[in-house]
């Protein structure tokens, strides 16, 4: 997939269905959004769609009408570090491990740090 920068409109509609934990049709992302009309949000969907960073998940029924509902096909760190270059990146890493208080999230960064370096010795 070609990684292309998000317009501010384009990002907005994606954090919402990043942050979302279900498929959203248009009407869904119109309410979660500040303000953004229905036809900037179908608008830009249908350019997110030709882009591929969203996919049609599922069509359902709305009242007497089918209703497209969208799941983002790219990840939201994964779009993101791509912009970051690798210097940036590590200097992140070091600066979330050092301010996460969460055991969990740090067991697994571990866990995810030794099975890298266990592929890297081959």
């Amino acid at each position: 997939m070609k990684i292309s920068k998000l317009t501010k409109k384009e990002e907005e509609i994606m954090s919402i269905l990043w942050d979302s934990d279900k498929p959203m049709s248009a009407n869904d992302i119109m309410n979660a959004s500040n303000g953004i009309c229905l036809n900037t949000v179908q608008q830009t969907l249908h350019k997110l769609l030709k882009i591929n960073y969203i996919h049609i998940s599922n069509i359902e029924l709305n009242k007497k009408s089918l209703t497209r509902l969208f799941r983002p096909s790219i990840d939201e760190a994964d779009y993101f570090s791509f912009f970051i270059n690798k210097s940036a990146f590590a200097k992140l890493a070091s600066n979330f491990i050092k301010q996460s208080d969460n055991e969990e999230t740090l067991k697994e960064l571990s866990n995810l740090i030794a099975k890298k370096r266990a592929e890297l010795k081959g």
